[in-house]
C-alpha cells in the first residue's frame, strides 16, 4: 500500500489574504462596507455563489456586490474571472485596501506581476506604517519582484523587522548582488536534455537527474512542489555557497519539524545544455534525515525554461521561453492537438490547476515531489465534504481513503486511494486565500506521459487520452 512515506519538498510560506472591509472615502452615502464571512468547507462556499453572482449581475455598478463576488470567485479559485471582476475597483487610483489587496493578489496568482507590483504599490502608498494593509503591501511587492527576477527592486524597502514571517525572502532578496539566473547556452539550438538515471515506474520512486552545481555532479530529484534549488546542507557547505540569509521552514520529509535553512549562492548550476549563473539556493536538511539524493530540482529552476516533463523518453527537456519553442513543443503533439489547462501560482511556488475528484470540480496543487504508491494527497475539509471513509497507517499520523475518480480536467481517472494528513502547515486548506482541496503527484503525472510548463502562459500542456470511467 504505502512503500515509502512523503518527502515532498513543499514549503507552504504564504502571504495570507485576510481581507478587511471597505468603504468609499468621503462618501456619507456609501453602502457599509463589505466584509466577507468565515468559510469551512467547499459546499459552504458554493452555496453562497448563485446568490452573489445574481447580485452583481442585477447591478454591477454596486460596487459591494462587486467586492463579493471578486471575493467568492476568489476563494473558489476562479481567479482568472475573479480578476477581470475586481479590476474596475482595483487600480492604481483606487483608495480601498480591500480592492488593492484582491486586485492584487489576483494579478500575482494568474502572472502579472507588472500589475502586481503596480497595485501593491498603491496599497504601500495609501497605508500606515506598522499597519496589516503595510505588511501586505511589503511582501507582495517582494513576491512580485521574486518572481519577475527583480531582486535588487527589493532595496527600495527597508529591512524587514525580525518578527517578520516572511522577512527571509525579503532580506535575501535585499543582500543579493547582480541578476540571479544568468542563463548561457551552449549552442544556438537553445534545448538542453535532462536524462532521468532511475526507473521512475517503481512505486514512491521520483525522477533523478543530474546536474553540475559549483563543477559538482549531483543527483536531484525533481520536484514540482519545491521553491529555490535544495542542495543537501553538508554539500551547501563543502561547495562553498555565499550564505546570505536564513530561514525557518517545516516539511512533510521532516516530520512537521523546523529546521533552520542556509539561503545563498551558487556560482554555476549546468543542465546538460545550458548554464546557470548566480542561482539561489537552499542548504537543506536533507541527508542527515534519510534522503538519499544530494537533493532536489523545483520550480525556480523550471521556470527559467520551457520546461518539458518528458516520461515517455525518462528525461527533463529544457527550451528557450520563445514563442518559437513553443510552437515546437505543440508539433510534436501532432495530429490530435493537447489537452491545455491554465494554472495559477500562489506564494513563491504553488501550481495549481482545476479537476475534478468523485465528480466533484476541485483546486489541485500539482506537486510532482510526492515520494509514495498513492498519486495524491486529500486535506480534512475534502474527506469531510465527501464523506469519505479514512483507514489509519499503523505507527504514523497518516491515513488513506479510497477515491472513485479523479484528475485534471480533460484527464480524469478512475478509482484510486490517497493519503490524508500529510501536510504540516496550520489549515493548508485555506492558507492561500483559497480552497486547497488536494495534491496531485508523481504516480498520476508520470502516466500522462510528456507534459509541458508553459510558463510564460501560465498553462499545461499535456497529451490528449482516453479518460477512465471506471478503476
Amino acid at each position: 500500500m504505502i512503500r515509502t512515506l512523503p518527502h515532498t519538498a513543499i514549503v507552504l510560506a504564504t502571504i495570507p489574504l485576510a481581507l478587511p472591509g471597505c468603504q468609499d472615502a468621503g462618501d456619507a452615502n456609501a453602502s457599509p462596507p463589505f466584509v466577507e464571512q468565515d468559510f469551512r468547507l467547499r459546499s459552504d462556499v458554493e452555496a453562497v455563489m448563485p446568490e452573489r453572482a445574481a447580485a452583481f449581475e442585477a447591478n454591477p455598478d454596486d460596487d459591494n456586490a462587486r467586492r463579493a463576488y471578486a471575493s467568492i470567485l476568489h476563494k473558489l479559485g476562479n481567479v482568472w474571472e475573479a480578476a477581470e471582476v475586481i479590476a474596475p475597483l482595483g487600480d492604481a487610483s483606487s483608495v480601498q485596501p480591500f480592492d488593492l489587496e484582491l486586485a492584487g493578489e489576483l494579478a500575482y496568482l494568474t502572472g502579472d506581476y507588472d500589475r502586481a507590483e503596480t497595485l501593491h504599490r498603491r496599497l504601500l502608498e495609501i497605508s500606515e506604517p506598522d499597519t496589516e494593509d503595510h505588511d501586505r503591501a511589503r511582501r507582495g511587492l517582494t513576491l512580485a519582484w521574486y518572481q519577475s527576477d527583480r531582486f535588487a527592486s527589493a532595496r527600495e524597502l527597508p529591512p524587514p523587522a525580525e518578527d517578520d514571517e516572511g522577512g527571509h525572502l525579503l532580506s535575501f532578496m535585499q543582500a543579493f548582488e547582480g541578476e540571479p539566473y544568468q542563463l548561457d547556452w551552449s549552442s544556438d539550438e537553445r534545448v538542453a536534455h535532462l536524462p532521468m538515471t532511475n526507473d521512475i515506474t517503481q512505486p514512491g520512486a521520483l525522477p533523478i537527474v543530474e546536474i553540475e552545481v559549483n563543477g559538482q555532479t549531483l543527483s536531484l530529484i525533481l520536484d514540482t512542489g519545491g521553491d529555490l534549488l535544495f542542495i543537501d546542507r553538508d554539500l551547501y557547505e563543502t561547495l562553498g555557497f555565499t550564505t546570505l540569509a536564513e530561514r525557518e521552514a517545516r516539511y512533510a520529509y521532516t516530520g512537521g519539524q523546523t529546521v533552520t535553512e542556509p539561503l545563498g549562492v551558487a556560482q554555476t548550476v549546468a543542465l546538460g545544455g545550458v548554464t546557470l549563473g548566480n542561482v539561489p539556493v537552499v542548504g537543506a536538511t536533507w541527508k542527515a534525515l534519510g534522503q538519499t539524493s544530494d537533493g532536489v530540482f523545483t520550480t525556480q529552476i523550471l521556470k527559467r525554461f520551457l520546461s518539458t516533463m518528458d516520461y515517455d523518453n525518462r528525461r527533463i527537456v529544457l527550451r528557450e521561453r520563445t514563442p518559437e519553442a513553443l510552437a515546437q513543443v505543440m508539433n510534436a503533439f501532432g495530429e490530435e492537438p493537447p489537452v491545455t489547462l491554465p494554472f495559477f501560482m500562489a506564494t513563491t511556488h504553488l501550481m495549481f490547476a482545476k479537476g475534478s475528484l468523485n465528480g466533484r470540480e476541485i483546486n489541485y496543487f500539482l506537486d510532482s515531489g510526492l515520494a509514495m504508491s498513492m498519486p495524491m494527497i486529500v486535506v480534512d475539509e475534502t474527506v469531510e465534504l465527501l464523506g469519505l471513509e479514512t483507514n489509519a497507517i499503523e505507527g504514523t499520523d497518516y491515513f488513506w481513503t479510497n477515491i472513485e475518480s479523479h484528475g485534471l480536467n480533460g484527464l480524469v481517472r478512475g478509482a484510486t486511494q490517497a493519503m490524508g494528513n500529510v501536510f504540516v502547515e496550520n489549515n493548508p486548506f485555506w492558507q492561500t486565500g483559497f480552497m486547497m482541496d488536494a495534491l496531485m503527484s508523481h504516480q498520476y503525472l508520470w502516466q500522462l506521459g510528456s507534459w509541458t510548463i508553459d510558463f510564460d502562459n501560465m498553462n499545461y500542456h499535456f497529451p490528449a487520452q482516453q479518460e477512465e470511467e471506471g478503476g
